[in-house]
């Protein structure tokens, strides 16, 4: 070789770039990453911090069912256990690259015509707020860090061996209604995460 390196030594220095998220895979070839998205820890949705950066955010739908509530969900959701709810899940994408997996699960009450009036490339935050007047007033997040399951890691098309920020939502309306829980899955090597904190007074 014309750096007189072996191909494995070649091989695992690749492989360590990738889960740092230096370079990142594209079909068959492998490129340098860009900058990594920072998306704020907000009540603002996942389409807004994307746009903010220049980027184009999108969905692209896995599933959307209708089920019953299972008992330990329905607490989040404000409901009974056994009332219908929506299960959306979808692949989050940024300029068409594959960069997370969202799921989403609101009482069918709170969004009746789910599978009917909304896109699944679409907002969900902005569907609830100009179609059913629904606003956001607060909500619970919890972060970690986790590795995909094999079939996440096919859906985003990631190695099973690259890091994920999972993070849970639990929101609710202005009036303080339960309203949705979520599950987002994003790629450790193409998200950062950011808040502003202020002194604690006294």
């Amino acid at each position: 070789m014309r750096f007189e390196v072996s191909r494995e030594t070649v091989r695992q220095a690749l492989r360590e770039l990738l889960l740092e998220g230096r370079l990142r895979r594209m079909g068959r070839g492998t490129v340098v990453a860009g900058p990594k998205l920072d998306q704020p820890l907000s009540l603002a949705g996942y389409t807004e911090g994307v746009r903010r950066q220049g980027r184009r955010p999108g969905r692209s739908l896995i599933g959307l069912d209708r089920l019953a509530c299972p008992a330990a969900l329905a607490p989040d959701l404000g409901v009974a256990a056994g009332d219908p709810v929506w299960h959306l899940e979808r692949v989050l994408l940024a300029d068409d690259e594959r960069v997370g997996l969202e799921s989403t699960y609101v009482a069918v009450e709170r969004a009746p015509g789910l599978d009917t009036g909304f896109e699944p490339d679409s907002s969900f935050y902005t569907y609830l707020r100009e179609r059913l007047g629904i606003g956001f007033g607060d909500a619970d997040e919890r972060l970690e860090t986790v590795l995909a399951t094999p079939p996440e890691a096919l859906l985003i098309g990631t190695p099973p061996a690259l890091p994920m920020l999972l993070i849970h939502r639990v929101s609710r309306d202005t009036e303080g209604r339960p309203l949705e829980r979520v599950r987002s899955l994003y790629r450790g090597d193409r998200f950062s995460f950011t808040t502003h904190l202020r002194g604690a007074e006294g």
